[in-house]
């Protein structure tokens, strides 16, 4: 979603730097380089939202925004309707030809005119309709031969941009099918990103689509459509479905979750191979990674933090590593598209082999805590009565116990994930956000041995 940002973080390493990234003032510079650069513009820009930012405390910001030419602002990411740049801090030598230096208040940044993102290379291919349209055409000919795309009809989404990692777009478009003699609808998602994560990413959906060959129940990933390892580009099929937020609020949880769970336990037990083994030492450094920058930014929260992170390293779990198998380690309520019978899990980047009970306990947190978001409409006695709801059909599903020291020792680490995530993205009202998901994490660890206590 666009959003006006006011939160700005106090970074002392940054001193004011985020007063020169509001958006307010990034306007103002934009338009003041459209005038001494491109004089044959008409008109100008009257609005900047931010699209999306990657912020490491200390170290670099990076933040996309929407420029937008009159009044008529829609609420989601309108790619090609708004104009798109980024600004990077500090500036990079060498810099990339295709930016410009921009100094304010003695700050020197990188200005960038979406699509000159330099290590997303593959972007410039959908700029124009003419060449998306083609791209799209050549990768059909070789995965559904006989369908012609009618250019006209294209239709293209911007789905998600974080500056110089990744970039998804929606691409629609009617085909003609000769062979049937009818018109069809096709969608893509088309990812740009650094080529040998595409590769990656390519490979292991391969993988676990192969492991899942067998499988009669209603369980899918999407399928790969092409990769352009040389362009950094992945397409793989849209697959249009109800989000699980939406199939919650307006149908059965304990019929809904219990298709999650028999589908997230198939996934626990299919043949993947080629998968990086996590044990809990990993979660736990990435947890100390995510509080020593909650700690650069919200001084204030240290002491709550510390003892987080004490508690964690007091409690390790001793897992049974002979349980453990494939898990796909970013599990949460966005990741899933329900549709009729058949559950889609997507985006398995970060698939490893470890402690199924890291997918439990990551998306039972990200249940219990919806009601943190104001924008999702759910209130807290939801958000925990689907989170309870989960956890006793997992159970049911499996027909084993959950083990609550290890699922609450999990769900913490989460929480500080997304405290961390919610800072990092810069997310609407993140302090408060920030807070409150370390409070939850607090209480986590201190709650009875009971399910749950756990979430």
């Amino acid at each position: 979603m666009l959003v006006d940002c006011t939160d700005w973080p106090a970074d002392p390493a940054f001193a004011d730097l985020f007063r020169v990234l509001a958006p307010d003032n990034v306007l103002r510079l934009a338009q003041r380089q459209r005038r001494e650069t491109d004089r044959s513009a008409g008109g100008t820009w009257s609005r900047c939202q931010v699209i999306e930012a990657l912020y490491d405390p200390g170290k670099h910001v990076r933040i996309a925004y929407a420029l937008h030419g009159d009044h008529s602002i829609q609420p989601r990411r309108t790619w090609p309707e708004a104009e798109i740049i980024y600004v990077r801090y500090p500036v990079r030598i060498p810099m990339s030809r295709r930016g410009w230096v921009v100094t304010d208040r003695g700050f020197s940044m990188e200005f960038y005119r979406f699509p000159n993102d330099r290590r997303l290379r593959g972007l410039r291919k959908f700029t124009g309709r003419a060449d998306a349209a083609a791209l799209w055409q050549r990768w059909l000919n070789q995965d559904e031969p006989g369908l012609d795309l009618e250019p006209d009809s294209l239709r293209r989404a911007l789905m998600r941009y974080v500056p110089e990692q990744k970039w998804i777009v929606q691409l629609r478009a009617q085909c003609r099918d000769h062979v049937a003699e009818e018109t069809v609808k096709r969608a893509i998602a088309v990812r740009s990103a650094d080529s040998e994560s595409c590769r990656a990413l390519y490979d292991r959906t391969l993988d676990v689509r192969r492991a899942l060959v067998n499988t009669e129940r209603g369980f899918r990933v999407p399928k790969p459509v092409a990769l352009d390892h040389r362009l950094g580009l992945l397409a793989v099929q849209w697959m249009w479905g109800r989000s699980l937020l939406d199939s919650l609020l307006h149908g059965d949880p304990t019929e809904i979750l219990g298709r999650v769970a028999d589908a997230l336990q198939i996934f626990h037990k299919a043949p993947i191979e080629n998968l990086t083994p996590l044990d809990p030492g990993s979660y736990l450094k990435r947890a100390e990674v995510c509080a020593a920058d909650i700690h650069t930014v919200l001084s204030a929260l240290t002491p709550l933090v510390h003892s987080i992170i004490d508690s964690l390293k007091r409690h390790v779990p001793q897992g049974d590593a002979s349980l453990h198998g494939p898990i796909h380690n970013d599990f949460h309520w966005n990741q899933l598209q329900l549709k009729r019978d058949r559950v889609t899990i997507l985006d398995l980047e970060r698939c490893a082999w470890g402690d199924p009970l890291v997918d439990v306990a990551t998306f039972v947190t990200q249940l219990s805590v919806l009601d943190v978001r104001d924008d999702l409409g759910v209130t807290g006695e939801s958000a925990s009565q689907w989170a309870e709801t989960f956890l006793r059909v997992w159970e049911s599903t499996t027909g084993c116990q959950v083990h609550v020291g290890r699922l609450r020792w999990y769900s913490a680490v989460a929480l500080l994930v997304l405290a961390r995530g919610t800072l990092r993205h810069l997310r609407s009202h993140w302090p408060a956000r920030t807070q409150r998901y370390l409070q939850r994490a607090f209480m986590t660890l201190n709650s009875p041995q009971s399910l749950k206590g756990a979430v």
